[in-house]
């Protein structure tokens, strides 16, 4: 397993910066609802950001990483729906929510192959819908540019957890040593993404 270094320690701590700037900031404009799932998801990125300071990057293969970690894209997912399609909010959120919950057993209960696949499928729904939501709504319903920055942002921590999701169910021929050398810059990236585009 990759070392931790200082650059992956300083890349971490920058990220936990950004995302609890955003929690602390109060997100006054936004409603109760929308702020609940913005500090889930940015408290989320803090949360694991000051983890992987502290343990290294050892910890990214603990049963217990991914169910944090996945909270990021289903609670920005759901923000989403909430905010800009909220007929589809209550269908939605019981749909991920479901999916969530069996995610959280199977890692507990089946094998690692089983588990992954599982959150894989999580993972690819909410991952899907912060990618194609935006460009629908700039494209057919002239919102602004800046929604597509969420799609930068899911694209970038999507790709990252397929990677890891793929390589641990074998599929990947690639180390995880790989994996995990892009880990630092591709949060950090994607964390910078998700606020300029949600314009919290």
């Amino acid at each position: 397993m990759r070392k931790i270094t200082v650059l992956y320690r300083i890349l971490f701590l920058i990220t936990a910066i950004i995302a609890g700037s955003i929690i602390v900031s109060g997100m006054e404009q936004h409603s109760e609802l929308s702020t609940g799932y913005y500090t889930v998801s940015f408290g989320a990125l803090v949360l694991v950001s000051i983890m992987l300071i502290l343990f290294g990057l050892e910890l990214s293969t603990s049963r217990f990483v991914p169910i944090i970690t996945h909270l990021i894209p289903i609670t920005l997912s759901l923000e989403l729906i909430h905010e800009y399609v909220p007929q589809m909010t209550f269908s939605y959120s019981f749909l991920l929510g479901l999916f969530y919950l069996i995610s959280v057993w199977a890692r507990f209960t089946v094998s690692e192959k089983t588990a992954a696949l599982v959150l894989a499928l999580v993972h690819g729904l909410s991952g899907m819908m912060l990618i194609v939501l935006p460009v629908v709504l700039v494209a057919y319903y002239g919102l602004p540019l800046q929604l597509l920055l969420i799609s930068l942002g899911g694209l970038i921590i999507g790709l990252e957890g397929i990677f890891l999701i793929i390589q641990k169910m074998g599929f990947l021929k690639m180390s995880l040593n790989t994996v995990f050398s892009r880990f630092p810059i591709m949060l950090l990236l994607a964390t910078l993404a998700f606020v300029s585009g949600l314009h919290v």
